[in-house]
């Protein structure tokens, strides 16, 4: 089934009109009319039309139906009709239901005449749509797969597309391995630190992750204001700090079940602390600074803050339990 796309143009999804209004008639006849029409849609609005079925006005259900019946179309009707040119997109029809209370536009040709009506729920079921389509390509970019792996490409074109994300992958854990080795003696000395470092690794890359997620859907705004990105960051690091103190705590309470005293068991719980806090600030800043730079920060952001993730981590948790515990 093919994706739906807000640059389709009115045209080519307007439903039709059956409920138009001749403008020189009586309220009293064009209710004997619709009366005998079979109506099969549903109705939003009366629009009201010339003999060339020319756009005119337009009459609300209730403004129909409470209206002196001998009043005529033209005197009665709004004329001032919000709509919509045949040429535009659905991505305008949005923007104009967006600015106006309306559950409906008209769509009207060059010349004016009446082609049809887009309510806002079909606008609104295509804009939610796209939007899926849009995520599911961000998540797929971030960890390194196109929605085109899905279809029959070579097995060479795979292997190049999926390959620098495992390369920078392979890149993260040979500094972790150095890092490690530069520490040894106090993992030598305290076992109980290197049990801990996959889950360690783990919260800092979860919370960078999610910090970058955040932080992308925020460059999707059509226009970047440092302030408001400022302001975002703020509030993002705020909550990290918070979730980094949680699992900080939790696991410094879990770790004190290996009966290896409390000051290791502390060292843990301030690494994760420290870890988590700067991994998450590394999210929100990195794709920011690759949008700024010109460069997609949907398809570099996610290796990128992982390999920083990784690297400062094990740094930082291995580098503070040296200086405490030795």
């Amino acid at each position: 089934m093919p994706e739906k796309d807000l640059t389709k143009t009115a045209r080519e999804c307007f439903s039709p009109v059956e409920t138009t209004l001749p403008i020189h008639g009586t309220i009293e006849e064009a209710l004997a009319v619709l009366r005998k029409k079979t109506i099969s849609q549903k109705i939003i609005y009366f629009y009201v039309v010339d003999e060339e079925h020319k756009l005119k006005g337009v009459i609300s259900t209730r403004q129909l139906l409470l209206a002196d019946p001998l009043r005529r179309m033209g005197e009665f009707m709004q004329p001032a009709v919000v709509k919509i040119n045949h040429r535009q997109t659905l991505q305008d029809a949005m923007e104009m239901f967006a600015k106006n209370p309306l559950l409906a536009l008209p769509v009207v040709d060059d010349e004016n005449r009446l082609l049809g009506t887009i309510d806002v729920q079909m606008v609104m079921d295509e804009a939610v749509d796209v939007a899926d389509v849009r995520t599911r390509l961000d998540i797929f970019q971030m960890i390194g797969v196109s929605l085109e792996d899905g279809k029959k490409i070579s097995l060479g074109k795979g292997y190049q597309q999926r390959m620098p994300w495992l390369l920078c992958n392979v890149f993260s854990g040979l500094i972790c391995a150095i890092i490690s080795r530069f520490f040894e003696v106090v993992l030598a000395k305290y076992l109980l630190l290197a049990f801990f470092i996959p889950l360690v690794l783990t919260l800092s890359e979860s919370t960078s992750m999610q910090s970058m997620t955040q932080s992308l859907l925020f460059l999707r705004r059509p226009r970047f204001y440092w302030k408001i990105a400022i302001a975002r960051g703020k509030r993002e690091w705020r909550l990290a700090s918070l979730l980094a103190l949680s699992s900080g705590i939790l696991v410094a309470l879990l770790s004190l079940l290996w009966g290896d005293g409390f000051l290791p068991s502390l060292c843990i719980g301030v690494g994760i602390l420290f870890s988590v806090i700067i991994s998450a600030l590394f999210g929100i800043a990195i794709p920011i600074l690759l949008h700024r730079t010109r460069l997609d920060p949907k398809v570099a952001s996610g290796p990128v803050v992982l390999m920083i993730a990784d690297m400062l981590t094990t740094g930082l948790y291995l580098g503070l339990a040296s200086w405490w515990l030795l």
